[in-house]
């Protein structure tokens, strides 16, 4: 299994070849090339075009205490869970883009992907950010807002960020990282010290040291470790004695809630073979092994079908209905048997389409907003599996997140009008799981 960028080695904007080769066994090792066509085929495409498309498979694996820096920012990582390594430091987005468009609370970080684009300048280093609220209950209210116009106002639980740079800019070196002792050419803003995620503008009243996100968490931290050491420092303040052994607070996350993090990496799906041995069901999530309501309603039908039952148009509509549902799911399991442990598929192009899992909850033909910022069609680039939910450790089984799959859709021309100030906010598509 390799990283990202082997599915690309061809840096199209460097000029200098003893460079590009530099280049190619750095950066170009971390990332997947988001101006390749790794699509998937939508129904009623030619088979020569079918047989051209590739697509990148995603899989996580641990990452170790000795390897955590392959993770920072300055690597420029594909990464699930823990905390997001902001690739603009600095102009993170705040306010209502970070919070849940439903309960208000902020909202956790998924995953993020590395995909630069060789032919735009400005997306010489590109990542994309997924974010979603833990609330199960708001991830059900998302899909009635997800279809609404943007001039309706829909609040979101689900959130993507795009950030992009040119290859010289002001947070990190012109030549590619190298290794471990690599480090940021300047500071990123201060985040919370509770979640670590999210820009820390608020700062306790007390100690004047710890920075939060939101009153929510700093609630939070209050309760959890934080009241006895803002009375360390306060007595010993009173005492003149603030430089003397007493703890530095954590600068990093202190919460528990947090998912577990994991490294990202990538192989091309033409390198797997359908194993005939194995389960395609392995990792999907357990809702999604039980019968569906379409396999119920086929076996209805051929119950009622040998007993000499008539049927009404109605009814020969909804075996129809659950007939294609099947074929979506066959096929689905089809494409997931040949890896099943894969978390992500990546195919940006024009002619990508997301591998539904059903008829149920896919958007209409206009129903993905073009991009607020230079009026583009977004087109769609990468999809969650729901493999993913289970390495997220939830700690309330009852109440966890369930997905068909998260489709995520970004600016055709992945504009830099919208990441002037840091990162532009793309869309992402819930599908429900099968009924």
């Amino acid at each position: 299994m390799v990283d990202f960028g082997l599915l690309s080695l061809d840096m199209g904007n460097l000029k200098d070849v003893d460079d590009e080769a530099e280049f190619s066994n750095g950066i170009a090792d971390l990332h997947i090339d988001g101006s390749r066509g790794h699509t998937e085929a939508e129904a009623g495409d030619d088979d020569e075009e079918a047989e051209n498309l590739l697509v990148g498979l995603g899989f996580v694996q641990p990452v170790e205490d000795s390897e955590k820096w392959k993770v920072e920012r300055q690597h420029f990582p594909s990464k699930v869970g823990g905390c997001p390594a902001w690739l603009d430091p600095i102009n993170i987005p705040t306010g209502e883009q970070s919070t849940c468009g439903i309960c208000d609370s902020p909202l956790e970080f998924l995953l993020q992907v590395y995909a630069p684009i060789d032919d735009i300048d400005d997306a010489f280093h590109r990542s994309l950010f997924v974010f979603v609220c833990p609330n199960a209950s708001c991830l059900e209210q998302d899909r009635h807002h997800q279809s609404k116009k943007p001039e309706e106002n829909p609040r979101r639980c689900v959130k993507v960020f795009r950030s992009q740079l040119l290859r010289k800019n002001s947070y990190y070196s012109y030549t590619p990282p190298s290794g471990e002792d690599d480090l940021p050419i300047s500071e990123g803003a201060a985040l919370c010290t509770w979640c670590g995620i999210w820009k820390g503008h608020k700062a306790c009243a007390a100690c004047k040291q710890t920075k939060y996100c939101s009153r929510s968490h700093q609630v939070e931290h209050w309760r959890g470790s934080h009241a006895v050491y803002c009375r360390q420092v306060q007595a010993a303040r009173k005492e003149g004695k603030m430089d003397v052994n007493i703890p530095v607070c954590s600068p990093g996350p202190v919460s528990d809630k947090l998912w577990p993090e994991m490294e990202l990496v990538v192989d091309e799906e033409d390198n797997y073979e359908v194993d005939e041995l194995s389960d395609p069901n392995a990792n999907v999530p357990a809702s999604d092994k039980t019968k569906s309501k379409a396999q119920l309603l086929l076996e209805d039908y051929e119950r009622r079908r040998e007993a000499g039952e008539e049927f009404t148009a109605a009814d020969l509509e909804d075996v129809h209905e659950a007939s294609q549902d099947m074929q979506l799911w066959a096929a689905f399991l089809a494409k997931i048997g040949k890896a099943p442990d894969q978390v992500l598929r990546y195919c940006r192009s024009p002619a990508a389409k997301p591998l539904w899992l059903s008829l149920n909850g896919q958007p209409e033909n206009s129903g993905i907003p073009s991009c607020s910022h230079c009026g583009s069609r977004r087109i769609f680039e990468f999809q969650v599996l729901p493999q993913l939910l289970n390495f997220l450790d939830f700690k309330d089984e009852a109440n966890s997140l369930d997905w068909g799959t998260i489709a995520v859709y970004t600016c055709e021309r992945s504009c830099g009008e919208g990441v002037g100030k840091g990162y532009a906010e793309e869309f992402a598509w819930v599908q429900p799981p099968p009924e």
